[in-house]
């Protein structure tokens, strides 16, 4: 027996044993036996056609005895006939409500047997009202979908498997209401995530008075044969766009629910037995680390439904080879109630392998370029390293006079002493400075101050200034400027951009060679600017873009890479370079870099 009916049971014995006190042992003239249709009723809830009846003959008996109970021996007469009725009305109702209990629970039997039968159909049966609740789910629902009946009741239906119909669920009300029946296919979800394919018919429940009171649904689970069906279509489609985009190998995918096919090559590229289930998973098992978080933006935009994919991502294979791949993909329309996007997976080792041959020639170039920079500033260099080792020498010379002294002057002495540490420290600079430039190395990225960077790269072009009569003017800006750049390289474009501009202005006889050289953070945008401006002849306007081309120069003897080298560094850097000749005269070269993330914040 279930607790609930126990419970029950114990309720109604105790009710009627209070009911039979009260009636047998008080004085009351109303017809207290009546309330045993409470217990009677209390008992048939509990299912039991046998509990029932029982608890009916039982209640009937202790209505004639406490009758007999409360009435005395020869008490038959007039007056007495009002209990003698009281007990007629109390048994009358006892029978009145055993009756319509039994048929109730004779309605709820064959109810519970129509049920069983519906739950042995393997077709999902569901009932819900107008407003999509679910009101029965059988055990078929249970089946195809996943939840069971008491985790479905209640809910709603759409909401529930996220159903997503062909056509609006508004025409499909007016179908319902006009002809009382629709069919179709619709996509719904299982509770563990299953994408389902669902050949559904609907049929409208009416009330007695014709009002629309609930929706009967039925349902069959024709995802695999849709699939089948669907194979020799999606099959034309993948060879047909994969061949479009390129003859490698080719791949289908369903977002959101990761389902995917992969051609062949695509299983070669990437490296897998043929036998293996195509995942995204496995793709970013073997994505570099590195590439990871580029591969799961794209996979998300994938997700979301972008209409087109272009990715470059490198793999990292089990041998510890490196391949490069360019995957792109595109949506199909063919399905809209499952999106499929159709792709090329492109192996593209051999051209990345060459640009990277081509980046270290050209590392290589900037090297020999940065090396003819400085023999070309041989003079400048030297006079450069010169002060300092005059300074320190005459500094030393002071030294040893004021240790010599009667008494020895030894504050002055350590004051000499001081300044020969300093100027050996400049001079200790100058040489690094220049050992750097001369060393063939990889890019070191630091956090770098631009103005620092600017007053580096013009002492070691001083001895130019001086020796072309140029009168440089720097402006640096009043707090620092700080980038991400490797050092050296972003000296190479200063000092490039610095030369050039001297030797613009080597043929000027009839006005002063000014040369300016601004730093500033350009207002409204992430960037620090370097402007570097002479006032030699210029260039003409439709030379602008020819001055970054490689070998092009308006010098007699220039090779014509300085500026070419120049693009390279700062587009690497994630900024640009350009030039411009303003109308007054003479050239401006500006280049702009992105602040450093710390800057940022």
């Amino acid at each position: 027996m279930h607790p609930n009916s126990r419970m029950l049971s114990i309720i109604a014995g105790v009710l009627a044993l209070a009911i039979f006190l009260v009636d047998a042992l008080t004085p009351l003239d109303i017809a207290i036996a009546v309330l045993y249709v409470v217990v009677v009723l209390l008992v048939a809830s509990t299912g039991s056609r046998k509990a029932t009846i029982t608890a009916s003959a039982i209640c009937a008996v202790l209505t004639v005895l406490g009758y007999l109970i409360s009435t005395p021996p020869g008490y038959m007469t007039a007056a007495g006939a009002a209990p003698l009725a009281r007990c007629f009305v109390s048994l009358l109702a006892n029978s009145t409500a055993t009756l319509l209990a039994l048929r109730g629970l004779g309605n709820t039997a064959r109810l519970r047997e129509q049920i069983q039968m519906l739950n042995l159909t393997h077709d999902a049966i569901v009932v819900h009202d107008m407003d999509d609740i679910i009101t029965f789910w059988n055990r078929g629902a249970h089946e195809v979908y996943g939840w069971s009946a008491a985790e479905a009741v209640g809910q709603s239906i759409h909401a529930l498997t996220r159903t997503t119909f062909p056509i609006p669920i508004e025409h499909i009300h007016d179908e319902l209401l006009r002809s009382g029946h629709w069919d179709g296919e619709v996509q719904r979800v299982r509770k563990d995530g299953q994408l389902l394919t669902i050949s559904s018919r609907w049929a409208l429940w009416r009330d007695a008075r014709g009002n629309p009171v609930a929706i009967v649904a039925t349902s069959n689970d024709i995802t695999d044969r849709k699939r089948a069906e669907a194979a020799l279509a999606r099959s034309e489609a993948f060879l047909s766009e994969a061949q479009r985009l390129s003859k490698t190998g080719s791949m289908a995918l369903q977002p959101p629910y990761s389902e995917m096919t992969w051609s062949p090559e695509a299983y070669r590229i990437l490296g897998y037995d043929r036998d293996v289930t195509p995942s995204p998973e496995l793709i970013a098992a073997r994505t570099h680390p590195d590439d990871l978080a580029r591969v799961s933006a794209a996979r998300q935009m994938l997700r979301e439904g972008r209409p087109y994919i272009d990715l470059e991502h490198r793999l990292l294979m089990p041998d510890g080879g490196i391949r490069y791949v360019h995957f792109v993909a595109r949506r199909s329309n063919a399905a809209p109630l499952l999106p499929e996007y159709v792709g090329a997976l492109m192996d593209v080792t051999d051209a990345a392998v060459t640009q990277e041959a081509l980046q270290r020639s050209q590392a290589e170039l900037a090297h020999v370029t940065r090396v003819t920079t400085l023999g070309e500033l041989a003079a400048s260099i030297a006079h450069e390293v010169s002060q300092p080792l005059a300074a320190i020498v005459t500094c030393g010379d002071s030294a040893v006079r004021w240790l010599d002294r009667e008494p020895p002057d030894i504050a002055e002495a350590q004051l000499s002493i001081g300044q020969m540490v300093r100027d050996a420290r400049r001079a200790t600079d100058i040489i690094h400075q220049i050992r750097s430039m001369a060393k063939k190395r990889d890019p070191v990225y630091e956090r770098l101050d631009l103005n620092v960077l600017v007053t580096e790269a013009a002492s070691l072009v001083r001895r130019e200034f001086q020796a072309n009569r140029v009168e440089p003017d720097i402006r640096l800006a009043p707090t620092a400027l700080y980038v991400s750049g490797d050092r050296v390289q972003l000296h190479q474009v200063l000092i490039n951009l610095l030369v050039n501009a001297v030797q613009a202005m080597a043929s000027i006889r009839d006005r002063r060679r000014d040369l300016w050289v601004v730093t500033e953070r350009v207002q409204g945008v992430r960037y620090a600017a370097i402007t570097v401006r002479d006032a030699g002849c210029g260039f003409p306007p439709a030379d602008a873009d020819k001055l970054f081309n490689a070998f092009y120069s308006t010098k007699k003897d220039g090779m014509g890479m300085g500026l070419s080298i120049c693009r390279s560094i700062v587009e690497a850097h994630g900024g640009r370079i350009w030039a411009e000749s303003p109308p007054e005269r003479g050239a401006t070269l500006r280049v702009e870099l992105p602040l450093h993330e710390e800057v940022l914040q």
